[in-house]
């Protein structure tokens, strides 16, 4: 159950926001070492080491490798606006203090202040033989900040099937993102003076942004 948590599906948010089915995008690869390549390409995803891509002018397709990429910006043919994910190690908190990582690809929503907040999501159509689902089909959204330029944080989690332990799980997230930067939202996220519903995270950026920002 963990492991799924933090799995996200970057094909999946952009299949979503842009409401069509898999194909090639217009889009532009931006990769670590500064350098950009314009053409078609694939969705990305996190079940894929390389990415499909044709360059413009070109009519070879290449497999460019995921973990050269810093983003990709794509274009949405329903309106032609950009949507870019990004891939990024992912922080994580548990089963105990003792941070994880994982690498993977997260659509930035916002910057506000200190803070940029990223999203993604992905759905797992289950496991059904010819008269039940032996596993039920699922939906997850996972939020993280980032705190300047630091690595982006899991903060929260929605996902539609039963997670023991939520609770205590978000509290650790929550804690170990703010415990150095904002300790009094700490204390009164414990103890119930703030709390997310309907996954709107923002009350976290809210509250950090009134008490505790370097730009106050």
């Amino acid at each position: 159950m963990m492991s799924k948590i933090i799995q996200l599906l970057a094909f999946i948010v952009i299949s979503v926001s842009f409401n069509t089915k898999a194909q090639q995008f217009d889009a532009t690869l931006y990769f670590l070492d500064g350098s950009k390549r314009t053409g078609k390409a694939d969705m990305v995803s996190n079940e894929e080491t390389k990415l499909a891509f044709i360059e413009n002018g070109s009519k070879k397709k290449e497999k460019i490798k995921m973990n050269l990429l810093d983003k990709v910006e794509y274009i949405n043919p329903k309106n032609n606006q950009p949507l870019t994910v990004e891939y990024r190690e992912l922080i994580y908190y548990f089963l105990s203090d003792k941070p994880k990582s994982n690498y993977g690809w997260i659509k930035k929503t916002s910057i506000s202040g200190d803070i940029s907040t990223y999203v993604g999501y992905s759905y797992d159509a289950g496991v059904r033989n010819a008269y039940y689902y032996s596993a039920k089909p699922s939906e997850l959204y996972n939020f993280f900040f980032q705190y300047k330029n630091e690595k982006p944080h899991l903060i929260y989690f929605d996902n539609s099937m039963w997670t023991p332990n939520k609770k205590q799980i978000v509290k650790r997230q929550v804690k170990n993102f703010f415990i150095n930067i904002c300790p009094k939202l700490v204390s009164d996220f414990n103890d119930g003076k703030i709390e997310i519903k309907n996954n709107e995270v923002k009350v976290l950026i809210d509250y950090y942004e009134k008490n505790c920002s370097t730009n106050n």
